[in-house]
């Protein structure tokens, strides 16, 4: 037989602390910390993983209990009619009636919408933003930002849920916001479209340099993306503001890199890995189009296009 060997109780006591500190602290508590990771990343075992598929399994094949009883009489009592017990009366007020989501959210435990930036153009009357729900949900508390110096923040209000694929666009010094379960509440009269979520807001974004990062209403990272133009001063904090997006795993995390042969001026503000939004005007805008997975996070230079013929509120 072999020896048998035995760890002292005192050394295994004092390996435990050592094994416990080597442990690395969760990626996750809930699916919201993985939004960053893409729409089908889950948070499972504190770890962010791919969604398992819907099972494809087909219904229970069983016929329903035809209401006879097990000795093979009639059931004497029919089903209930739904009829008032004190007056006879159809009862009109019984049970889920079953209505659609009117699109408010009110208060309830909704999931959270997912949303992408698609489409910008700070080069007009009244600066537009669009958004495209890439999971439907409530929108309550979702943020959206911009980080160099235009001031920009905006919180979506309470009541409003979206369908997956729905378009919203937020309208800087706008004067109507759609209502509660109407998104044609604004009318058609452009910028205005009968086909998207309509949100009005203070501020204005200047044409240069800027940064926006999309927030989950808990705070997590969930979108960004930043804008150069080939001349001109770009803000300062431009850079900081790329990395701070890297660093939230939201956009391309190729080193921002100060290339004196670009023929960018002044390079060294991330110009190499942020969208070219140049030549815009009032008729036009850059898209999140590019590529084969466009809505894809982390984003990247690559899914956007150059000036093309401004689409509001389509996707």
């Amino acid at each position: 037989m072999s020896p048998s060997y035995r760890v002292p109780r005192a050394l295994a006591v004092a390996v435990l602390p050592l094994l416990s500190a080597c442990a690395s602290p969760p990626e996750c508590t809930e699916n919201r910390d993985c939004a960053s990771r893409g729409p089908d990343i889950v948070c499972v075992d504190e770890l962010c993983v791919q969604a398992a598929a819907p099972d494809a399994g087909t219904k229970d094949a069983g016929t329903e209990d035809a209401g006879t009883e097990d000795a093979g009489g009639v059931d004497p009592e029919p089903p209930d009619a739904g009829t008032d017990e004190e007056g006879g009366g159809t009862d009109a007020g019984a049970g889920d009636a079953g209505a659609l989501d009117s699109g408010t959210d009110g208060g309830s435990s909704a999931p959270e919408a997912s949303l992408r930036i698609t489409e910008i153009n700070p080069d007009r009357q009244q600066d537009l933003i669009e958004l495209v729900a890439v999971t439907g949900g409530t929108l309550t508390g979702i943020v959206l930002e911009e980080l160099t110096n235009s001031g920009f923040r905006f919180t979506f209000p309470q009541g409003y849920s979206v369908e997956t694929g729905d378009v919203v666009v937020l309208h800087l010094g706008g004067a109507c916001t759609d209502a509660p379960g109407n998104p044609g509440s604004c009318g058609q009269t452009a910028p205005f479209t009968g086909r998207a979520w309509d949100f009005s807001t203070p501020g204005s974004l200047s044409y240069s340099g800027k940064v926006f990062e999309l927030f989950a209403s808990n705070g997590a990272p969930v979108d960004g993306v930043p804008f150069v133009r080939a001349s001109g001063e770009m803000p300062t904090n431009l850079a900081a503001a790329v990395q701070r997006l890297q660093a939230d795993r939201v956009w391309d995390p190729t080193p921002c890199i100060h290339n004196l042969d670009s023929q960018f001026a002044r390079d060294r503000y991330c110009r190499n890995i942020a969208v070219d939004w140049s030549n815009l005007d009032a008729n036009s805008s850059v898209m999140r189009i590019a590529g084969s997975s466009p809505l894809a996070t982390p984003g990247a230079k690559t899914q956007w296009s150059g000036p093309l013929p401004s689409r509001w509120g389509t996707y």
